[in-house]
C-alpha cells in the first residue's frame, strides 16, 4: 500500500450534527469531532467579510490552530457538508473561511448553471466545486468529478455521500492526451491539490490516465454546459487533444487555472489554445480565467 493510501486508511470517519446559527454561514456548535477551540475560531473567521486582509486574518487563526496535529472534521461549507483535514491547504481554507474561498468563481457558477445542466470538474480534489455545482444543477442535472489521486478521490466520494448527491459521478482517473500510465508526483507539504504529473517529487504513485473525451464518453456524457479545470500544469496537454475531437463535448464555459509557477511559455500556450478554439477569456481571480464560447 502506498504512503498516500496508508494516510487515508488511518483517518477516522465520523458524521457530525449541526445547528444553524451565526452570520453569513452556519457555525457548527454541536459537532462530536469539533473541539471547543475550533468552535471559538470558526465563530470569528466565518463571520469575516470578503474584504482586503480577511484572508490574512483567517490565516493567522489557521496557523495557531494547526500548531499541533488535528483530527479531520465534518462541517458545513456554504450550503453543503464536507469532511476536511485542517492541515491541508484547501481543507483549512474551507474550514475557516468558506465565504472567501474562490468567491468570484462560485458567484460565476451561480449565474451560469441551471437545473438540468451538466458540469465537469477536472481536478476535483475533495469536491468543493463539484458539490457547489451539484447544488445548482439539481437532481435533474449531472456533475462528473474527475480526480487522479486515489486518496483525494476517496474523500471526494465520501463528501458526495455525506450530501446524498446521487447525481454526482466520481471518476478516479488521470487526464492526459492519450491512454497511458503516468507517475503522479505527490506534494508532501500539506497541499494534496498540488499533486502533479510534472512534479518530480521524491514520492509518487502510478496512475492510469485517459483522454478527457474518453472519460466523458465512458461516463455517458453527451454534452457539457460548464467545466472547471485545475490539473497542475497538464491543462494544455489535455485540452490540445480534446479540441481535436467532438466539438459537441466542448463546454460552453470553462473555469481554468493558469498558474504562473509553470512558466510564462506554458501560460501563453494555454491561453492561445483557448482563444484559438473560439473562447473569449476573462481573468476572474489571481490564478483563474473564465473561457466562454
Amino acid at each position: 500500500m502506498n504512503k498516500e493510501l496508508e494516510h487515508f486508511h488511518r483517518q477516522k470517519i465520523n458524521i457530525a450534527v449541526f445547528s444553524q446559527t451565526g452570520m453569513l454561514y452556519a457555525i457548527p456548535m454541536q459537532n462530536n469531532d469539533m473541539n471547543a477551540e475550533l468552535r471559538m475560531w470558526l465563530s470569528v473567521t466565518r463571520r469575516l467579510p470578503a474584504i482586503r486582509g480577511a484572508g490574512r486574518l483567517s490565516g493567522i487563526a489557521e496557523c495557531i490552530y494547526n500548531r499541533k496535529p488535528r483530527e479531520d472534521v465534518t462541517v458545513k461549507v456554504r450550503d453543503f457538508t464536507m469532511r476536511l483535514d485542517p492541515a491541508e491547504t484547501l481543507g483549512r481554507e474551507l474550514l475557516f473561511c468558506p465565504q472567501i474561498c474562490d468567491r468570484h468563481e462560485l458567484s460565476y457558477l451561480r449565474t451560469h448553471l441551471r437545473p438540468g445542466d451538466t458540469f465537469v470538474d477536472c481536478g476535483a480534489n475533495v469536491g468543493f466545486y463539484s458539490l457547489a455545482a451539484a447544488k445548482l444543477v439539481g437532481s435533474t442535472g449531472t456533475v462528473l468529478a474527475i480526480e487522479a489521486s486515489p486518496v483525494n478521490s476517496a474523500r471526494l466520494a465520501e463528501n458526495v455521500k455525506l450530501n446524498d448527491m446521487t447525481h454526482v459521478k466520481v471518476a478516479n482517473v488521470g487526464l492526459s492526451d492519450k491512454s497511458e500510465t503516468l507517475r503522479l508526483g505527490l506534494n508532501t507539504t500539506g497541499n494534496s491539490g498540488g499533486h502533479s504529473f510534472i512534479n518530480n517529487s521524491a514520492e509518487g504513485i502510478s496512475v492510469q490516465c485517459k483522454t478527457l473525451a474518453d472519460v466523458l464518453l465512458s461516463e455517458g456524457v453527451k454534452g457539457v454546459h460548464g467545466m472547471k479545470m485545475d490539473i497542475e500544469g497538464f491543462e494544455a496537454k489535455v485540452l490540445k487533444e480534446f479540441f481535436r475531437g467532438n466539438a459537441n463535448l466542448w463546454p460552453k464555459f470553462l473555469i481554468i487555472e493558469v498558474n504562473p509557477n509553470f512558466g510564462t511559455s506554458a501560460k501563453e500556450e494555454l491561453l492561445s489554445l483557448l482563444t484559438g478554439n473560439h473562447y473569449r477569456l476573462t481573468r476572474i481571480s489571481e490564478l483563474n480565467y473564465v473561457a466562454e464560447m
